[in-house]
């Protein structure tokens, strides 16, 4: 069966005993798209197949594919905690593959009576880990499978491909000829000292094999306040040299006006999708039309409480070929005083819009920790005309992780917890 990937991204790390392993997230292209049950069961398997149907499939998955055996069977197993399997085989059966309201499959396992034999154990399509049987049957290996339908699932998977490699920091004294000052704490020296590097990870750098790669290429768009840019210099550059050489210079957000006042093709474009037409040229400083390839662009997070910049961004989201700061804050031909004023004239400010859509774009990103933080900061704040309707509209992203934490403490398997 063929896929169209139109987004991806890999990281490759390294197991205690120096095996590489890769986590890899893809998303297809629309068409290709599993919404449904049915689209999931033609991609991905959790059951053994038939001996006699499939003999050479029914060999790899039970030499590859199979959790345990653990539970009462073994009470050693490295997945055991306080006496039950962590990973929560194993599994229930079930007659069809259904999908949970924050987008986790539960697929199909079926009572078929087909088992395998391991460590003298009979297991059965409870303990087998989900996998594709084409890609099981290409690279025989274990290739856990798995599907992800919500953004907030997929923000996890992230935080998990992005958490780094393991590290320790251990210090040892007898107490004699300590001093009682203590030292400043260099972490970057702290971070190489204390990794440990395989004999596979140390041979896979130095050919200079891919650690971590990601596709389309994902633009960070810098935006700043009129004659606010951030501007860096020598400790023993001259204030005159710095003013001038700035002033010859633009930053990418004031390139981006001179190519809209040079390139027609930029006016249908908001300054988020410029670089999908567009290519930034660093040393150059300019904007260039697009020959090749395909990027995204994400503009730097600004929070609610930055006043103008904020106010500045949600602009940046609408309007459209700006040439000066006095076009973004232009509405039906006026110019507003403000980027707050221009904003309300666009109707993105009523009824507490702002503080409910700053707390969604955080969703995408933060975790459900991060979301509980902001929103007791925008309560801080008191310039909400009625937190509770912005609790209302928010709560569900806002309570995100409390029920996964729950069951993970509590080592509560199951899709509902009570």
């Amino acid at each position: 069966m063929l896929f169209f990937v139109t987004i991806g991204m890999y990281t490759v790390e390294f197991q205690k005993r120096g095996l590489p392993h890769a986590h890899i997230l893809l998303w297809l292209d629309g068409k290709h798209k599993l919404n449904t049950s049915r689209d999931i069961d033609k991609v991905i398997s959790a059951e053994i197949p038939h001996l006699k149907l499939y003999p050479k499939l029914h060999s790899v998955v039970a030499t590859f594919m199979m959790h345990g055996p653990c539970g009462k069977a073994n009470l050693n197993s490295p997945c055991m905690k306080v006496n039950r399997c962590s990973k929560y085989f194993p599994k229930k059966y079930k007659l069809s593959t259904t999908i949970d309201d924050d987008g986790y499959p539960t697929y199909k396992r079926r009572d078929t009576g087909v088992t395998v034999q391991k460590s003298g154990i009979k297991l059965d399509n409870g303990s087998v880990v989900p996998y594709n049987p084409f890609l099981l049957m290409r690279y025989q290996g274990h290739i856990n499978v798995e599907c992800c339908n919500k953004s907030n699932a997929i923000k996890y998977l992230f935080k998990y491909v992005n958490k780094g490699p393991d590290r320790s920091n251990i210090e040892i004294t007898n107490g004699k000829g300590v001093s009682q000052e203590k030292e400043p704490i260099d972490e970057i020296k702290q971070f190489y000292d204390c990794r440990y590097f395989s004999p596979s990870e140390s041979a896979w750098r130095i050919f200079k094999f891919d650690i971590h790669q990601k596709f389309p290429v994902v633009i960070r768009l810098s935006i700043h306040l009129e004659n606010q840019q951030p501007v860096t210099f020598r400790d023993d550059s001259s204030i005159e040299n710095i003013v001038n050489y700035r002033e010859m210079i633009d930053t990418m957000f004031l390139a981006w006006f001179k190519a809209n006042e040079i390139y027609e093709e930029g006016h249908g474009l908001t300054y988020v999708e410029f670089p999908s037409k567009f290519v930034y040229l660093p040393k150059k400083q300019l904007w260039q039309p697009r020959k090749q390839g395909f990027s995204i662009g994400r503009l730097t997070y600004v929070p609610v409480g930055a006043g103008e910049l904020y106010y500045l961004r949600v602009l940046l989201t609408m309007q459209r070929g700006c040439t000066s700061y006095q076009s973004i804050k232009t509405v039906n031909g006026k110019i507003c005083k403000t980027f707050q004023e221009a904003c309300n004239e666009l109707g993105l400010l009523k009824d507490d819009k702002e503080f409910i859509d700053a707390i969604q774009e955080a969703f995408n990103t933060a975790t459900g920790n991060q979301m509980r933080k902001l929103f007791v900061r925008l309560l801080n704040m008191n310039t909400m005309n009625n937190p509770l309707e912005v609790w209302n509209s928010t709560w569900k992203l806002l309570s995100d992780g409390i029920l996964y934490n729950r069951r993970k403490t509590l080592n509560i398997p199951g899709d509902v917890f009570s």
